[in-house]
């Protein structure tokens, strides 16, 4: 049973939610727990490879949310949407941040941190991961959650005051439950298209 509840919540956290119900407030103790996922997760030599913004406050949420306007809705015309997952209860930006440590042969021999290019993949890889553990463990607390890289990076960054370039926003929250997901959350005349995959595993025994 327990399998089964681990399951459907893995099959629920990968769809984006594109409306809230603003009226509810993320559960403080939640916030620590969801703050804990990616701050102790795994990461390549346990390196720091980013630093993340808990934002609630409404405004800058907004003001980020108009940076967003990236989802091609027309490829004729060029014309986007803005990506409503950002407008969630809680949301999560992932900046550049680095620490000071020299680990791998490139840098120790170079004297420099960006002498490896190595990093950049690990970087990448050590957000994924955490992206991956804040996710499963929002739903598994109940929330909906939605990522974004559709976004403005220069301004995005001067919105949140971070010396690190943004590289990824994810939405937590409550879902509206009077609407389908894919309805944006600012335009209810239009839904959100989704998409399924199917990935082969193979069992070697």
């Amino acid at each position: 049973m327990f399998n089964q509840f681990l399951e459907k919540t893995i099959v629920k956290s990968q769809r984006c939610q594109r409306n809230w119900d603003l009226t509810k407030t993320v559960r403080e103790e939640d916030v620590k727990t969801l703050a804990t996922s990616i701050t102790k997760c795994s990461s390549k030599q346990n390196r720091v490879f980013y630093k993340a913004h808990f934002i609630t406050n409404r405004e800058m949420i907004e003001k980020i949310y108009d940076e967003t306007e990236g989802f091609m809705i027309n490829f004729e015309t060029r014309e986007c949407k803005k990506n409503p997952q950002v407008l969630a209860n809680l949301l999560v930006a992932f900046t550049e941040d680095e620490d000071n440590e020299l680990r791998t042969t490139p840098e120790r021999d170079s004297g420099r941190k960006d002498a490896d290019p190595q990093r950049f993949k690990d970087r990448d890889v050590a957000i994924g991961i955490a992206a991956g553990y804040l996710t499963y463990t929002a739903n598994l607390l109940g929330y909906s959650t939605g990522c974004c890289q559709c976004f403005m990076a220069k301004p995005v960054q001067e919105i949140l005051g971070s010396e690190g370039k943004p590289l990824l926003l994810m939405g937590i929250g409550y879902p509206n439950k009077t609407k389908n997901r894919r309805i944006d959350q600012t335009d209810e005349d239009f839904t959100f298209p989704s998409f399924s995959k199917e990935i082969e595993v193979e069992y070697i025994s």
